[in-house]
């Protein structure tokens, strides 16, 4: 956008310098949500800046007195100025937008509160890597039984409904099965493991084949320990949906137990235990 001709009062819109730019917006933000001065440089890469090129914002915030500078020399420090008569406002500005979200997230996973409750609901697209625009939409995925799916994307959208007046936003609902889920590239697969789970299992726990091909190359306990972290995860995040699954597995175990060895039964008492604590207790 060009610079407007006609100038106006410093003193009467200090917002138009303030906020002038992109990078005094990201500037900012950083700054209101710290405590304490920061370094130049890890300033630039929290906002997700150039270190070089940040200076011509700073200095321009500076003249504002938005900012301070702390210290002297190379190794000086930045903050936000408490002093300054606009800095409630400001901060609260950008407590909003993160509370924002953070009511969107909740809202939608309150709409993915469905019964019977669907295998996994989440979030995915360019708002998981930051590079969204303001006219692309919210991308979720609803999985489940091919024969239940139709009826759970029914319901869920008329719930989305809502939200999506509520924050003025666009979500894109999505149906998908575990067949398609594990057909995807390893290239997407890679970029669901930042997905936001909304419902049911996180959707990287619903690739057997890759699970099986990461287990075959695991080289060390550490590597043991983090993929049997995640699956505890999955299970766990499952058994708050679906506390019945529960009665499936001790059933499961009872059927097993009638055909094992010696040895297998010794190992299905141990999880006839398990499988007998309270549901919040197990997970």
């Amino acid at each position: 956008m060009r610079t407007p001709r006609r100038p106006q009062s410093a003193l009467r819109a200090p917002l138009n310098e303030i906020l002038g730019t992109e990078a005094n917006v990201r500037l900012l933000r950083v700054l209101v949500q710290g405590d304490e001065p920061i370094t130049a440089g890890e300033l630039a890469r929290r906002a997700g800046l150039n270190r070089t090129s940040i200076y011509p914002a700073l200095n321009a915030l500076e003249v504002t007195g938005a900012i301070a500078f702390v210290g002297t020399g190379a190794q000086r420090l930045v903050r936000f100025r408490t002093a300054h008569p606009l800095n409630a406002q400001l901060a609260a500005l950008f407590q909003a937008e993160a509370q924002r979200v953070d009511h969107l997230i909740s809202s939608l996973r309150t709409a993915a509160e469905l019964r019977p409750p669907p295998i996994s609901v989440w979030i995915e697209g360019p708002v998981l890597t930051g590079t969204d625009r303001p006219e692309d939409a919210l991308v979720c995925y609803v999985l489940a039984d091919p024969a239940a799916l139709p009826d759970v994307i029914d319901r869920f959208v008329e719930r989305v409904d809502a939200v999506e007046r509520r924050f003025d936003v666009s979500i894109d609902v999505r149906g998908t099965t575990r067949s398609e889920l594990a057909a995807r590239p390893e290239s997407e697969a890679t970029l669901m493991q930042d997905a936001i789970l909304l419902a049911g299992v996180p959707p990287t726990a619903l690739r057997p084949h890759t699970l099986r091909a990461r287990a075959n190359a695991l080289q060390s306990h550490e590597d043991h320990d983090v993929r049997t972290r995640r699956l505890a995860l999955a299970i766990a995040t499952k058994l708050k949906t679906d506390p019945g699954l529960v009665r499936l597995a001790r059933q499961h175990v009872g059927e097993r137990a009638k055909i094992a060895s010696e040895g297998e039964r010794r190992e299905l008492q141990e999880w006839t235990r398990i499988l007998a604590m309270p549901v919040s207790r197990l997970q």
